[in-house]
């Protein structure tokens, strides 16, 4: 007997597929040119359109910066958290380039930085391909960005809470976060700061960390800030190559050097102790067997749980 589907089956020739660039549903980007930098923005934004009509205050947002590489897990873990109705919905704003890697590792050392580097940090970068002839130091501007040219669009196009804003930023973005912190604490409600460079130029950053706190003893201003980091951002973990030349002992020199972990969990600290009428909400979470980069999955879904919690 002759198998029917058999003979309906396309031929070899017809199966090959027609490949198309991939789609995410409920999501769309653009390019944006900022006045403020004179650079040129690849703009994505995940909407929360499965949660129905919007509440009469708007879905929160949530500002992402490196989108070119953490957009889509980001949106997906926002996306099953909030239909397992373990968070708010909200919509994901994020801030990326749409090219590849080395041009946003220049492109980022502008945006994320809010200082110059020290002579031997420059030396170190000026040696690497993907960061030689960056520019630094140009973070105020991609605030401003961010704050006066992308922010207004999104609210004008969406129905967005207006109160309650979210900056999510890893690394130098989580420099890019204390900086705004520091210097514009009411741009944003929520903080979500993941491994933030706080030895960048010798830990300059902190010379603007007492600008906090007059607006916080006033009342002004009561940011909600979680810290995010891997255990092994200050420890050599056995699984992670060394760099040619370089041995151990003076790989975990660097890291001891860096004191990622340390200089984060001193500031959540200092935080937490500011004068308030309310004490300030700050935590921080070290996650077990993480690296600098191995913890961005576990980093983002606590963000989430922390920045939309029901």
């Amino acid at each position: 007997m002759t198998d029917p589907i058999a003979e309906t089956a396309p031929s070899p020739a017809s199966t090959t597929p027609v490949r198309l660039p991939v789609e995410r549903a409920n999501c769309e980007q653009w390019d944006m040119t900022s006045e403020s930098t004179g650079r040129t923005y690849r703009i994505y934004v995940a909407k929360p359109e499965w949660a129905g009509d919007p509440p009469p205050e708007g879905f929160p947002v949530i500002y992402l910066n490196d989108a070119d590489f953490i957009f889509h897990t980001f949106a997906d873990t926002l996306l099953m958290q909030a239909v397992g109705l373990e968070l708010k919905p909200a919509y994901l704003v994020g801030i990326g380039y749409g090219k590849d890697w080395a041009y946003a590792s220049r492109a980022r050392c502008a945006d994320l930085l809010p200082t110059q580097p020290d002579a031997a940090t420059l030396a170190g970068l000026e040696a690497s391909p993907i960061t030689q002839g960056a520019i630094y130091g140009d973070a105020e501007n991609f605030h401003r960005f961010m704050i006066e040219e992308l922010r207004p669009l999104i609210d004008a196009t969406y129905a967005t809470d207006r109160r309650n804003n979210i900056l999510w930023g890893d690394s130098f973005g989580g420099l890019f976060a204390l900086h705004v912190l520091f210097n514009h604490p009411a741009a944003y409600q929520t903080y979500l700061v993941g491994s933030p460079s706080i030895n960048w130029s010798g830990g300059a950053i902190l010379d603007d960390e007492i600008k906090l706190a007059a607006p916080v003893a006033a009342g002004e201003v009561a940011p909600r800030v979680l810290f995010t980091l891997g255990e092994l951002e200050e420890k050599l973990a056995e699984h992670v190559p060394v760099h040619p030349g370089v041995t151990r002992e003076q790989m975990q020199e660097m890291l001891t050097s860096f004191a990622m972990v340390t200089n984060a969990l001193a500031l959540a600290d200092r935080l937490r102790a500011l004068e308030a009428p309310a004490p300030c909400e700050v935590e921080a979470i070290v996650f077990e067997n993480e690296t600098h980069l191995s913890v961005f999955p576990a980093a983002i879904s606590r963000g989430l749980r922390f920045a939309l919690r029901l």
